[in-house]
């Protein structure tokens, strides 16, 4: 732990100030007002569409153009991004690998708590009611994976039954599902069935309250 006052502290500090205002893609003393504002971006045509971003439908446009002016100016060997935000860490590593850089993009697992809620920093705004409830989300995918493995979802009613029995079960707690879609890891196009010995990723977007949750399952594990 650091003294606030401390060199170190105001080093971070001054540090962190300076990667806010470089990254800041609507700073006007950056870019010298309104007729010098940003209008470069960096853009992943096929896998930014679908899933988070029918909600969001410019954000992962804002993602890969500030991580790329990321990777530009700190030119890392290896960036970790949490596997949480799935679309995001796909999106990400295609950028690095279409932009030719020379960094390692890895996900780190997802990290889930005792009862399987996957952790995330918007849980400590759940209700105790929505908190609880919200295991629904990882239950409904823990069953979807056991479908998986025993080869009940090798054809597409198979798969169809599957995927509408985890966004009932989320309902039924009282989520308002945004989408339950099972997809191919690398392309992340939604696929119509999977045998028990292909592998696949299953993606999970719910509120309880107002309090939006992200979450997903590699089926069969990661396909490097």
């Amino acid at each position: 732990r650091t003294d606030a006052n401390s060199p170190v502290a105001e080093g971070v500090c001054r540090l962190l100030t300076a990667l806010r205002f470089h990254f800041n893609l609507e700073c006007p003393l950056k870019y010298g007002g309104a007729a010098g504002a940003h209008e470069t971006f960096v853009t992943c045509e096929r896998l930014q569409t679908g899933l988070c971003s029918k909600t969001r439908p410019h954000f992962f446009r804002g993602v890969a153009t500030v991580v790329t002016k990321l990777f530009n100016v700190v030119e890392p060997d290896v960036a970790v991004f949490g596997k949480k935000d799935y679309q995001q860490w796909r999106i990400i590593r295609r950028v690095a690998r279409d932009l030719d850089f020379d960094v390692d993009v890895v996900g780190a697992p997802l990290a889930r708590e005792p009862d399987g809620l996957a952790m995330s920093s918007r849980n400590v705004r759940l209700t105790d009611e929505h908190r609880a409830k919200a295991i629904a989300i990882s239950a409904a995918l823990f069953d979807l994976s056991e479908k998986h493995a025993r080869g009940d979802v090798a054809d597409e009613r198979g798969l169809e039954a599957a995927v509408a029995t985890a966004r009932a079960r989320i309902e039924d707690a009282g989520g308002v599902v945004d989408y339950v879609e099972v997809c191919e890891q690398h392309s992340l196009v939604p696929l119509r069935a999977v045998p028990a010995r292909e592998k696949a990723v299953c993606l999970i977007a719910a509120k309880f309250g107002d309090v939006r949750l992200l979450d997903n399952l590699e089926l069969g594990g990661e396909d490097a």
